[in-house]
């Protein structure tokens, strides 16, 4: 409820939200949505270009009011980065010109399509319900426990308070010395499952067809985006939700040549 309040009414405050005018890509968004049963609704183009050079694509909804937002910076013909600079701007040089034409930013419409694929393949998979129930049980477990943990005579006289059992003090002992291991724990699980729906989601995208499209996608994210492509595999699986570029480009890889 509270990502489609977002979406509808607060978002559209600090970006400008537009229909993805009517042509070749809408339409073959929306036949790949119909083919994989994705029920949408509306695409629509923000302008993110005008805070940041970030690309990306989501979906939002629920039940059978689902909508596509993609950022201006993934589409090539939509990045400011890619219009020509009007005539007699100031400070404008020949030199700048060349660089500006140079430089191309954002997707081709089968890149864009692929990057799509991926993101509906959390949808077809179910990632947000999982996570959401997770999230839930996460919930309830925390709860449970500090209701059972804030009551224990024995967990206050661990800490000298043989005698009394001060709410605050027992809130710092319960946060700081039983969630905050147990939160590093579930992080580092929540890691790795998280990583694992991101190449479940590209092999869905390579079911679609779209492996060789997704492949050079990721690439010309990753350097939109100021990614680095390089990255120690132990540090990566305890802190990056998402595996580094080289990761998912050999799994695709590999699928391909299967």
């Amino acid at each position: 409820v509270l990502v489609t309040i977002y979406a509808d009414y607060i978002a559209p405050l600090f970006d400008k939200f537009i229909p993805l005018p009517e042509g070749e890509l809408k339409q073959q968004i929306e036949t790949m949505a119909k083919s994989i049963d994705f029920p949408l609704t509306k695409v629509y183009v923000v302008e993110g270009s005008k805070r940041s050079s970030h690309s990306n694509a989501y979906f939002y909804g629920f039940f059978k009011n689902k909508r596509i937002v993609l950022f201006d910076t993934l589409l090539e013909d939509y990045s400011a980065l890619n219009k020509e600079p009007a005539e007699g701007e100031d400070g404008e040089n020949e030199d700048t010109k060349s660089k500006t034409k140079n430089k191309k930013q954002g997707c081709k419409n089968e890149e864009v399509l692929a990057v799509l694929g991926h993101e509906l393949g959390h949808w077809k998979l179910g990632h947000t319900v999982k996570n959401i129930i997770i999230s839930q049980m996460n919930s309830f477990l925390c709860f449970f426990l500090f209701a059972v943990l804030i009551g224990r005579k024995e967990l206050f006289a661990a800490f000298g308070f043989y005698d009394t059992q001060p709410t605050l003090i027992g809130l710092m002992i319960i946060f700081q010395f039983i969630f905050s291991p147990y939160n590093e724990v579930l992080s580092f699980c929540l890691t790795v499952l998280s990583r694992r729906f991101e190449f479940q989601a590209d092999a869905f995208a390579k079911e679609l067809g779209k492996a060789k499209d997704l492949y050079s996608a990721l690439i010309k994210l990753n350097k939109d985006n100021l990614g680095f492509p390089v990255s120690d595999w132990i540090f990566s699986m305890w802190h990056y939700s998402h595996p580094p570029l080289l990761e998912r480009l050999q799994a695709l890889k590999v699928a391909k040549q299967e």
